[in-house]
């Protein structure tokens, strides 16, 4: 733990400098124990039993969507997820760029956040008589949040007191949520493990339970309809069946209009989910990736200035450490808002009747989940075997032996998986466009990862409607690639996706291999 830095030189009638000990506000001398710090020329101070640690400011802070500006963003210290609070504007300082600022952890109760100061101070101990309380006042931030102040050096040294208690209750921050331990703590159970789709609207990700999406696409044809309000932008026609359309980040409490925003992709992606109303879409920026985890990998946060708290169960750590805010869904689908809107609109626009009462139909329609991707030509695998999708790391392990269609091995969580590019497989000529995610699926007990250009969609159909592969299938692609699928779907958007077999595509990575082992040896094996 990093303690408040001392001044020997510094004496004063009426406060004395100590390290700060932990857990400890108040000596035996009826003294109060503080913690000060510098924003400009102007000197703070916290209760040293609410400081748990002092760091750097972090290279990297995550931003949290919609936060007003004195929220920074989101940390992870050592597995904790900690909001961030700029103190230089939340008191309204003026604009400045000091460096070398520091993090003062502050924890109340079962609320934890850190506040971005200039530089550190002392740590004082000082008598109640030379405390000076304010009355309670409402106003702004900056009046609200100081509780009084210190009179030291015979009133020539004031140093302003702050309340922990008004800092962490700013938005209305939801109480009584205590903070998970580290995600790798794994307890007597670490619950169900599940896949999440992240997604992005703006600079956030978000990530839902994979099983609550009925569909992933390209966003398509909304039209204008007297649904439109609030987060909703139009209707759109989903093979015969009306369903309202939102726009996420409007959802989210954002009222900027994304179409006059430069950062706008082309083409944007939409989700498919039921509410307790009814289906309705979800305009998102792009899909991001799928990520597998445990249910305690979910961790909580002090949720500061979220304006859709209630909708934010915790957050997830990705594959480089990045911070996912991930969503609950039983609260989503219960949202007034969605809800009254996909009831309206089933009510405007009727659903077709389709359900079978065969119990032999219903059989044949078994759910099936794909998800679509591309490497010159579009592919499908099931989604229950894709353990999680992440961005083409930056760096690679290179093997002692090299192998022409394997680009190299990541080290993912402690896991050492082998990234084979089919385009060099198959022969197909190189990518030409940046941003390739990689694929992660498990064969026989090992992970490897597919090089692949884009994740597409999410594509829901039946084991009645999963096909095999037509003459016209087999003349529309190479030789070597016909070979190793076993089948097809129709995608809403895309027709006819190939499913990739991936035991057959193995194989002929081992054939190829000429007997060397695709799959490294465990860390440390």
């Amino acid at each position: 733990m990093t303690s408040l830095p001392t001044d020997p030189a510094s004496e004063h009638p009426s406060a004395t400098t100590d390290m700060i000990a932990p857990g400890r506000g108040r000596d035996a001398a009826d003294q109060t124990i503080y913690g000060s710090f510098w924003l400009d020329g102007i000197e703070f101070a916290l209760r040293a039993g609410v400081i748990r640690e002092v760091v750097n400011e972090p290279a990297t802070i995550s931003a949290m969507p919609l936060s007003p500006r004195f929220m920074r963003g989101l940390i992870n210290l050592r597995g904790m997820i900690i909001p961030v609070v700029d103190l230089r504007e939340l008191l309204e300082f003026p604009a400045g760029q000091p460096s070398d600022r520091k993090v003062a952890i502050v924890e109340d109760g079962d609320h934890r956040i850190g506040l971005l100061v200039d530089r550190t101070g002392e740590v004082l101990k000082v008598e109640e008589r030379f405390r000076v309380d304010f009355r309670p006042r409402d106003g702004q931030v900056k009046d609200v949040v100081v509780e009084g102040l210190l009179k030291l050096d015979g009133g020539e040294r004031i140093v302003q007191i702050l309340d922990p208690c008004e800092i962490l209750s700013l938005e209305k921050v939801p109480r009584g949520q205590a903070l998970s331990g580290l995600p790798g703590d794994q307890g007597p159970s670490r619950g169900r493990r599940f896949n999440c789709l992240s997604f992005q609207f703006g600079h956030t990700t978000c990530a839902i339970d994979l099983r609550h999406v009925k569909e992933v696409m390209d966003a398509p044809e909304i039209m204008d309809s007297i649904l439109v309000h609030d987060c909703f932008i139009g209707i759109t026609n989903l093979r015969g069946a009306v369903i309202p359309v939102a726009d996420f980040r409007k959802f989210m409490g954002d009222a900027a209009d994304l179409r006059s925003t430069r950062e706008t992709p082309p083409k944007r992606k939409m989700l498919v989910v039921q509410t307790d109303g009814g289906p309705i879409g979800l305009l998102v920026y792009s899909i991001d990736s799928i990520i597998a985890c445990f249910e305690d990998e979910v961790l909580q946060f002090t949720k500061l200035a979220l304006p859709r708290a209630d909708i934010v169960e915790g957050c997830l750590l990705g594959a480089e450490n990045e911070i996912v805010m991930m969503l609950d869904y039983e609260v989503m689908k219960r949202d007034r808002i969605l809800v009254d809107t996909a009831r309206r609109c089933r009510e405007v626009h009727p659903p077709e009747e389709t359900a079978s009462t065969d119990p032999e139909s219903r059989t044949a329609s078994a759910r099936l989940t794909f998800i679509v991707f591309a490497f010159d030509k579009r592919f499908a695998l099931e989604t229950s075997q894709v353990k999680e999708v992440i961005d083409y790391p930056g760096t690679l392990l290179q093997p002692p032996y090299a192998i022409e269609f394997v680009d190299g091995v990541i080290n993912l969580r402690g896991e050492l998986i082998s990234l084979i590019n089919p385009r060099k497989l198959y022969g197909m000529p190189a990518s030409r466009q940046h941003g390739e995610k990689v694929l992660i699926f498990r064969n026989d007990g090992n992970k490897y990862g597919i090089v692949v250009d884009t994740i597409d969609e999410i594509v829901i159909t039946t084991e009645n409607k999963v096909y095999e592969m037509s003459a016209l299938n087999h003349r529309d692609t190479t030789m070597k690639i016909a070979e190793d699928v076993c089948g097809c779907i129709q995608s809403p958007t895309r027709g006819s996706v190939m499913i990739l077999d991936t035991g057959a595509l193995l194989r002929r990575c081992f054939s190829r291999a000429g007997g060397h082992a695709l799959a490294p040896a465990p860390v440390g094996g």
